[in-house]
């Protein structure tokens, strides 16, 4: 089967021939947790006459919100995208065919994948596509690391191709392609590393005193061939897991203030007592090869992860079919594991086609609905939707009608290089449960254990984010109708939105480890100091409150392609919402259908915040010869950005200047990121380090929070103080300016005059900070990057009883020791109890880096261990126990 990737066109005699696509450019500026995109592409027509219309069909990641784009001509003429209502903006482009002008158009195919039609292309002319979209990182489920992905091609689909993909192909081999990617972080960077490409160079920058910049780096990779598989990059920093609340007043003038809550939870939540565990494997064809044999180690490592008591379980294959190991759920004892762990080394990819909509039909139906089921489905999401059964309608419908008692989550494991992050992550939220990814088969052990352990913990009944903190809400500017977009005349007619919408509208699961973001559009007046999370356990009626500071920035100040970035990613969020039926409907002027009012509503919002959505698309036209050179001129530093880096990254970044450059940087904001986070309660996040020695010095132009007061004078402070390293903090080309809610800085500085200044660049290259007196701060030492799980500690987690025990065996000797293991007779203590204790003293020395996974296997052996008679320890404490076989263990 062809990939549905690529730009063709008819020929005169109703052929189809494959446009070369010529060079393909992708500038990346990851800043904290989230990242903008600007993707190019060139396409040429060798020809000596001119195409018919031509379409290119691309992937996005799901998480991503278009919200860009423009076609520029080898003569420099540019022509930029306008949203506007789907059906208008095909008979605007099918007009400007027509009529013979030059056009272009974007539509939404499905989340992760967009087509671009750009008309025709005149004989011997090159013509560029270029699109912007912002995103939130992956963090992948882990704490210090946040992941980009970029789909450079869609794999093998199977089901109903959209229509809107009927008429691509893929593109030839000869594609040039050049990523770059900008890296700023909080603190120190631990690792940049890509498991797809792992040539990729790295280039610290540099700082004014000549050091390497430990928060900023430069990432590029290059190849003459096309890609034929996903770009990953993840980075490892300090700091990825505080809490964090920015805000983003709106620069086009709604009166609308965006903000984004994000957090890690690190509190415990009690597990449930008793739960039904469901395993849905995908073994289609497309899981053939690696992806099979990561899912079979995936799936064995969650059966050994089970809970030993109070478990019952099985296991569903699906392809074209479907099947169960079991008719019904079994209890999860000895027998059942092992025979289970049997079927699972002989399973194979051969069950045809992927019809996941009737498997996860055929596994719900097998559950026992009088008590809580937690669903896990392995898949590389290579399908799509059938038209008569949607598997987010199975799921949702399923969810919606348990009892109260025995809920349903549904947490899915995306694997392979070419996963659908659509599919897998729409999944998950329909189920309430979480989506975690896995590349490679090294990946994957972690990942077994965090969602495991989501899936043991108790339900949280109610989440609730008061956006204005713990005070009175702020005011509310009451904005006019005329802030927005007017709507066209074919969809309902709404009245304004309301003061406050929050996306997702309600949170119904927080995951110990895994990351939370929240979004809100609101009318406040101004920048709330503070945001409060409260969430109360179900059950148990526990309730976890915490309060985050708030972090005023700004957008983008480039006029490439002016985006505020938290609004276009809160309006994502929202449109997300409103199609996945979970957000509530705006008021209709007049009477109207629920499904055309949720159409309007999305309209509005991809009007407003130019994004392509279900109902929106991208129209551009060209308009004239002094539009075309006014984008020109503005255009012009752009393009002298491009030719320079097709020689890469420069050979050393540095700081440009102080006398071109602004005060107020990326790099101080998220310094003081860095110290406001420690203020919130310790009842979600762990224990702040202990305050510094020596006053904190004020930056000159310094960032404030917004819970800073405007007269200067000190408010709640964080006692953590950051050490600040004189790194880098140059800016490229697009790169957020992030500031606090002060109108200009407090301090003043003396400079040489300057020389005269360059052309007009719409973005001013910024210094590093520099502090008047450096104070010591002592620091715990940073985390391990998590290293791949020995061999040997898959062997001695394949050795492991159902109920979290280990028996002395030559198997387990050869791998801890015999002459440890034989200690217990020495010691007077049961056989079993001494080798899950040599074990867990084993797991703890070698599997130190992989904290999740030592936590699950840890976990396990406890619950084991408190269900013996103190008999068996002679009264000896296990940790005891412990000690004294990593005297062995660890030697």
């Amino acid at each position: 089967m062809s990939r549905y990737a690529g730009i063709i066109h008819h020929s005169p005699d109703e052929g189809l021939l494959h446009l070369p696509l010529q060079e393909v450019d992708v500038k990346v500026w990851m800043v904290d947790i989230s990242a903008r995109v600007v993707l190019s592409q060139v396409f040429e027509n060798v020809s000596d006459s001119p195409t018919s219309r031509a379409k290119y069909v691309f992937p996005l990641p799901a998480s991503a919100a278009a919200c860009a784009f423009e076609l520029e001509h080898a003569d420099g003429r540019v022509i930029v995208g306008v949203a506007k209502e789907k059906s208008e903006a095909a008979q605007a482009f099918q007009s400007a065919m027509d009529a013979g002008r030059t056009a272009g158009l974007v539509e939404w195919v499905t989340d992760d994948i967009f087509t671009i039609s750009i008309g025709s292309i005149p004989a011997r002319q090159k013509v560029t596509a270029r699109l912007t979209f912002v995103m939130d990182l992956l963090d992948e489920g882990r704490r210090d690391q946040v992941r980009l992905q970029l789909p450079m091609t869609i794999a093998e689909r199977y089901g109903e191709t959209p229509a809107a993909m009927l008429d691509a192909s893929t593109t030839n081999e000869n594609t040039f392609i050049k990523i770059a990617v900008d890296i700023i972080t909080s603190e120190k960077i631990q690792e940049i590393r890509s498991p797809t490409h792992p040539t990729i160079a790295r280039k610290h920058y540099k700082s004014r005193t000549g050091k390497k910049s430990e928060r900023r780096m430069y990432v590029t990779w290059s190849s003459t061939t096309f890609l034929d598989k996903d770009f990953v990059l993840t980075v490892h920093a300090l700091g990825l897991d505080k809490p964090r609340c920015f805000a983003e007043v709106d620069p086009q003038g709604r009166n609308t203030i965006a903000m984004q809550l994000s957090f890690v939870p690190k509190f415990k939540i009690p597990p449930l007592d008793s739960q039904e565990y469901i395993f849905v494997i995908d073994r289609s064809g497309s899981m053939s090869g690696a992806p099979m044999e990561t899912a079979k180690r995936t799936l064995e490592m969650l059966l050994h992860l089970l809970p030993g008591s109070q478990t019952t379980f099985n296991i569903f294959s699906f392809g074209s079919t479907v099947d169960g190991l079991w008719r019904k759920s079994v209890s999860f004892n000895e027998a059942g594991m092992r025979s289970a762990i049997s079927s699972v080394q002989g399973m194979e990819a051969n069950y045809g086609g992927t019809e996941i909509a009737e498997a996860l039909k055929f596994a719900i139906a097998s559950r026992n609905c009088a008590r809580p089921t937690a669903m896990f489905v392995l898949t590389d999401g290579d399908i799509h939707a059938s038209a008569s059964l949607d598997p987010f309608t199975v799921v949702s419908r399923a969810v919606k009608g348990c009892k109260a008692n025995a809920q349903l989550r549904v947490f899915t494991l995306g694997i392979g290089e070419q996963v659908s992050s659509d599919l897998c992550e729409r999944l998950a939220r329909e189920g309430g449960g979480k989506c975690l990814f896995a590349v490679q088969a090294e990946d994957i052990t972690g990942k077994c254990a965090m969602l495991l352990n989501a899936g043991r913990t108790r339900e949280i009944e109610s989440v609730t984010v008061d956006w204005h903190g713990s005070g009175s809400p702020p005011a509310v500017n009451f904005s006019p109708l005329n802030h927005h977009h007017p709507l066209p005349p074919s969809v309902v007619q709404l009245e304004p939105p309301p003061s406050m919408q929050q996306g997702p509208p309600t949170i119904t699961s927080i995951f110990p480890g895994m990351r939370l973001n929240v979004f809100a559009i609101t009318t406040f007046s101004s920048v709330p100091r503070e945001v409060r999370l409260l969430a109360k356990i179900k059950e148990s009626g526990e309730v976890l409150d915490a309060l985050v500071p708030v972090t005023e920035v700004k957008p983008f100040k480039d006029e490439w392609s002016l985006i505020p970035l938290l609004h276009t990613l809160a309006a994502r969020q929202l449109v997300k919402d409103l199609v996945e039926l979970r957000a509530p409907l705006p008021k209709p002027i007049a009477p109207a259908s629920d499904e055309d009012i949720r159409k309007a509503a999305i309209v509005r919002l991809g009007l407003d915040y130019q994004l392509v959505s279900k109902y929106t698309s991208f129209f551009a036209e060209e308009s004239g010869k002094e539009t075309t050179r006014r984008l020109r001129r503005s255009m012009s530093w752009a393009k002298s950005r491009r030719q320079h880096s097709h020689t890469g990254a420069p050979a050393d970044p540095v700081d440009e200047d102080t006398s071109r450059t602004d005060v107020s940087t990326v790099q101080t904001v998220l310094d003081s990121l860095s110290q406001a986070v420690y203020s919130v309660f310790n009842f979600f996040f762990s224990d702040p380090p202990p305050a510094p020695r020596r006053r904190q010095t004020q930056l000159p132009g310094a960032y404030y929070s917004a819970a800073q007061s405007r007269s200067g004078s000190p408010s709640i402070r964080s006692e953590y103080s950051y050490r600040h390293d004189n790194s880098s903090t140059d800016t490229f080309s697009t790169l957020s300016s992030l500031e606090g809610s002060y109108a200009s800085s407090r301090w003043s500085y003396s400079r040489p005059s300057s020389p005269a200044p360059p052309p007009e660049d719409p973005i001013q290259r910024v210094p590093s900070p520099v502090l008047n007196v450096t104070p010591q701060v002592h620091h715990a030492a940073p985390p391990r990057i998590a290293a791949p799980v020995p061999k040997e500690a898959y062997a001695i987690i394949s050795l492991q009883n159902f109920d979290g025990s280990f028996t002395p065996s030559p198997q387990l000797g050869a791998l801890v020791g015999i002459d440890t293991l034989a200690k217990a007779t020495e010691l007077q203590v049961d056989a079993n109890v001494w080798a899950t204790a040599v074990v867990v003293a084993y797991l703890k020395h070698h599997l130190g880096a992989q904290q999740d996974l030592l936590d699950a296997l840890m976990n396990k052996a406890l619950e084991y261990i408190d269900g013996r008679p103190a008999s068996l320890f002679v009264g000896r404490d296990f940790w005891d126990l412990v000690r004294l076989a990593g005297e062995s263990v660890g030697s």
